[in-house]
């Protein structure tokens, strides 16, 4: 018998994040001028989209697990 594990993602610094956005859809002008601390600031409560990010030092871990739940929640808004 072998046991399925499922891989869960470490959180990442939000400063990792925006090259990797700019990487995926290098033509859109919003992840051109996209830094971390924008970032930071569109998924805090001050931005759009209510996601907690910790303060650990001058670092911000995001954690995918929380963006995803966060898609899942507006995704089943949409639906409602």
């Amino acid at each position: 018998m072998t046991s399925t594990r499922c891989w869960v993602p470490e959180p990442i610094p939000v400063a990792k994040v925006s090259p990797l956005l700019l990487n995926l859809a290098p033509t859109w002008a919003a992840y051109r001028t996209l830094t971390g601390l924008r970032l930071v600031h569109f998924l805090t409560d001050e931005g759009t989209e209510g996601i907690k990010v910790p303060t650990i030092g001058n670092r911000w871990p995001l954690d995918p697990i929380t963006i995803r739940e966060q898609i899942r929640r507006r995704t089943a808004d949409l639906n409602t």
